[in-house]
């Protein structure tokens, strides 16, 4: 019994040194400069099958953040995608090699949440980054649950979008995916019952 109780205190131990490492990350402000056009953009625009191991930038990361559902109106904390009901509902979830981060467009930071690797979580093939995107429901005030989840589904396509097209503009590859295990990531996120994970979107160079 003594054994057992040195073992998960020594494992307690080592996780908690690790999870010390994971820090907030303070992104750069949003280049909105950068050189695009709308429509190649569209025209490059596809959903791709592998990755590069290359880690992505931070002004990139930044951009990419921005873009998908950043604040754009600072003055009517409005953001680059709209919401039902100005929900806000849709929380991005970042994976990486290290540990899970979570995005506050309010302060622009990615605040850290879990250390440890858990793309695997969203299959063999693994990208730099995935991208989860998370529905939290109880911010709608009107409808039943299954109109919720509706808007929700739709709140989460609309992000994504903005997110694939972004990508397509700067030479980034991904593709939405709804394949993930599910259960699992919602344990490790300790996500409540209405809190819906509902696109992941891989990303690489």
């Amino acid at each position: 019994m003594k054994k057992v109780l040195l073992i998960f205190i020594s494992y307690f131990l080592v996780f908690s040194l690790y999870s010390q490492d994971l820090v907030t990350i303070k992104l750069n402000e949003p280049s909105k400069k950068r050189e695009s056009n709308i429509m190649e953009a569209f025209q490059n625009r596809a959903s791709v099958r592998e990755w590069t191991t290359d880690e992505l930038s931070l002004q990139d990361l930044s951009d990419l953040l921005w873009a998908a559902n950043g604040i754009n109106r600072p003055s009517e904390k409005k953001r680059t995608a709209p919401s039902a009901m100005n929900a806000q509902d849709i929380d991005i979830y970042i994976f990486q090699n290290k540990g899970v981060y979570i995005y506050d467009a309010f302060n622009n930071v990615l605040k850290p949440l879990v250390a440890g690797d858990y793309r695997h979580l969203f299959g063999s093939q693994q990208s730099p980054i995935v991208l989860l995107l998370v529905s939290d429901t109880s911010k709608f005030k009107a409808g039943d649950s299954e109109h919720k989840k509706m808007v929700a589904a739709m709140d989460a396509g609309i992000v994504s979008q903005n997110i694939a097209i972004f990508c397509a503009g700067i030479g980034l590859k991904t593709r939405p995916r709804v394949s993930m295990n599910t259960e699992e990531i919602k344990k490790v996120l300790s996500l409540s019952e209405n809190q819906l994970p509902l696109i992941n979107m891989p990303i690489s160079y």
